[in-house]
């Protein structure tokens, strides 16, 4: 094949790449005018009626699929006798084989570029359908762009093909790259298993070689096969001792040999590797506060252990034994409190015993000697007692005198706003409710009672502007079709809302310090830049917020359907994966930005930052199963509860806390960090 000098349409210019069943050349397209890189098949297999069919078949898969990181494939064809793919030429790049050979391991930060890349592209694969079958550093082409790391995917489909070939399965001819091969990939008694979970096993294999310098299982043998099927993948860390826990956790788990076991997708792998450093951050949190808790949970202060433990949970919500300890704060704080036993002295009883006695003589003398003596007495001397009332007339009434507890109630006093305290906090039975100021009382500016979809009103209290969200019905939360979905996310479900206005973004620094300085909020905990969201708030300076500014905070289903419609998009802005041109997430910024930075990522009512930023209090206590019992109409949430919901994901989270029906909770009196803030809900003026 090496002395062809045309095939077809195409001139050879040189040769690119040779393997066992194909040569790949450069070549120009005399009739386009264009270098491309021909794939030429083995001429005997060209003569084998099966394969060129699901060589055609794959190969239109293969031209079908239009994303921005899996080479394009221009046409295939058969000329004298050959059977040829031309597909883009990638213009100075090499092979990630070739990186890897010259460069060694690469860093977490020189990876990720090129991994998800890769994995965005096996996921659009998988979505149309396909599956490469040969996900290997060869298979990747690295070039550097203008933006940054370039990676595109190549041949897909190729594999697929060949395996359906009877000449080369008659032989035993083994297909696909063994160092690289899924567990069920590797026997052939489990072919119909192969799907799109051996192509993310193959890209753990991957990433384990750039991390590591060399892959799991190395060799081309039945042995290499073998340990991909039954032995355990060496510890990364064994080979790498720097990488941290948290990559070499997500390596182990791509590679697991039940492909059920695998990450849902490929770019959820990323997104683990991604948020890896944030969860070594944590790990480093942690430890303190977790030794703290034991500390403050030897003493019995329980207040204390669930102000700990809220804060872990934040952070990690399955940590260890924090739930079981909380669950023990909460009953301790429940129980009435024991009054503790008096030891009396030995002279205090018969003193007791004294002054009772002498009081029953007493009562004697009073009750009964003065009945005694009046009945000794004749009637006219029996004392009468003097009654100044005027006398009842017909048509006259007794006063009634209303009945009148013992003790007069004083009214509740709303606290002075200040810091909360360890000491703030209540146990769960016995929350009292809670008051919120009548709107009137700071402003009597409502909204038009008559609006439609892209309306905006401005508030008069801080200048907040508010979007309309029309009455009608959503889906709101999670289908089990929904890879990425959560079990507090199911089941989905229809609910009917009335119209109402929420805020655009969320409520500023400016526009909070308005409230503090007006004597009704409390100061937060940190204060940033004027124009970012106000953080380091609890729930409780949320609500405080809302009421001064005449509204409140939405309640879970309002704040959902304001970020995804009526149509059941995942994000705000459809259901494209999330990049750093639409929302603030997985570190695009590292810190909260300023409001309204991401007008691609709106909602379809106009709503902002509804994706990453930060955290988002709103009304509802947080129940797990709540969904399953929901009402269908303007749902509250559960009547009680120990923690509250937050939405909307955070600007170091990944992607998947970036979906519109994705929730959290968090502690209210516990951790005012730099990553939650809230918006205000105001209900649409009667008509």
């Amino acid at each position: 094949m090496s002395e062809v000098r045309r095939i077809g349409k195409y001139e050879i210019v040189g040769e690119l790449g040779r393997g066992r069943f194909a040569v790949v050349y450069r070549a120009r397209d005399a009739q386009m005018g264009r270098e491309v890189a021909l794939k030429v098949i083995s001429g005997s297999l060209a003569q084998e009626r099966e394969f060129v069919e699901r060589f055609q078949q794959e190969a239109r898969v293969a031209a079908s699929l239009n994303h921005s990181n899996i080479v394009p494939v221009y046409e295939f064809g058969e000329a004298g006798g050959l059977l040829y793919l031309a597909m883009a030429l990638i213009g100075q790049g090499r092979t990630l084989r070739d990186l890897l050979a010259e460069h060694g391991p690469l860093t977490l930060e020189q990876a990720l570029p090129i991994l998800e890349q890769v994995a965005e592209a096996l996921d659009h694969a998988h979505a149309q359908g396909a599956v490469h079958g040969d996900v290997k550093p060869s298979n990747v082409m690295v070039e550097q762009a203008a933006e940054g790391v370039r990676a595109t995917l190549t041949d897909f489909g190729l594999v697929k093909a060949l395996a359906d070939s009877t000449a080369l399965t008659s032989r035993g001819t083994l297909l696909g790259s063994p160092e690289y091969m899924a567990p069920e990939q590797a026997d052939p008694e489990r072919a119909a298993e192969v799907g799109p979970a051996a192509d993310r096993y193959a890209l753990g294999v991957v990433a384990y070689q750039m991390f590591t310098g060399r892959v799991p299982f190395p060799g081309s043998t039945p042995a290499t096969l073998y340990a991909h099927e039954h032995k355990p993948v060496p510890p990364p860390r064994s080979l790498c001792p720097g990488l941290s826990q948290a990559v070499e956790g997500a390596l182990l788990q791509m590679l697991a040999k039940a492909p059920a076991r695998r990450f849902p997708s490929a770019c959820a792998f990323v997104a683990q590797l991604r948020e890896a450093p944030l969860a070594e951050q944590q790990a480093a949190r942690l430890a303190p506060l977790y030794e703290q808790l034991q500390a403050v949970a030897a003493r019995q202060e329980w207040a204390e252990v669930l102000t700990l433990g809220g804060r872990i949970q934040e952070l990690a919500p399955a940590y260890r034994d924090v739930a079981g300890w909380m669950g023990r704060a909460r009953d301790h704080l429940r129980r009435p409190p024991r009054r503790p036993l008096r030891v009396r002295p030995d002279w205090l009883w018969p003193v007791v015993g004294g002054v009772a006695a002498l009081l029953v003589v007493i009562g004697i003398a009073v009750v009964v000697v003065p009945r005694l003596f009046g009945m000794l007495l004749p009637p006219t001397f029996v004392p009468q007692p003097t009654d100044t009332r005027v006398p009842p007339t017909a048509t006259s009434r007794p006063t009634e005198t209303p009945l009148m507890p013992t003790a007069t109630l004083l009214p509740i006093e709303r606290a002075t706003p200040g810091r909360y305290t360890a000491t703030s906090v209540v146990p769960t039975a016995t929350l009292p409710p809670i008051e919120t100021a009548t709107p009137e009382q700071y402003t009597t500016a409502r909204p038009p009672a008559e609006a439609s979809i892209g309306d905006t009103w401005t508030r008069p209290a801080d200048g907040m502007v508010m979007v309309y969200v029309p009455a009608g019905e959503f889906l709101m939360g999670s289908s089990d079709a929904d890879g990425q979905a959560r079990d507090d996310e199911k089941p989905q479900h229809t609910v009917y809302l009335d119209a109402y206005w929420i805020d655009r973004t969320e409520v500023t620094n400016a526009q909070y310090r308005k409230c503090v300085e007006a004597g009704a909020c409390r100061e937060p905990e940190c204060w940033s830049v004027r124009d970012q969201p106000v953080v380091c708030v609890g729930w409780g300076d949320a609500q405080a917020y809302a009421a001064w500014v005449g509204g409140r905070l939405p309640t879970e289903a309002e704040w959902e359907k304001a970020a995804r419609g009526m149509d059941g998009r995942i994000y705000p802005w459809g259901n494209g994966a999330p990049d750093c041109s639409r929302a603030n997430y997985s570190s695009c910024v590292g810190r909260p930005a300023v409001v309204g930075s991401y007008p691609a990522g709106a909602s379809p009512y106009g709503a902002l930052d509804m994706a990453g930023n930060v955290w988002e209090w709103v009304a509802d206590w947080y129940e797990e199963g709540y969904y399953a019992r929901s009402p269908d109409r303007n749902p509250q949430g559960p009547a009680y509860g120990g923690l509250w919901v937050v939405r909307g994901g955070s600007f170091y989270l990944g992607r998947d806390y970036a979906r519109c029906a994705s929730r959290y909770r968090n502690f209210p009196l516990g951790d005012w960090s730099n990553n939650y803030g809230f918006r205000v809900v105001v209900s649409r003026a009667p008509g």
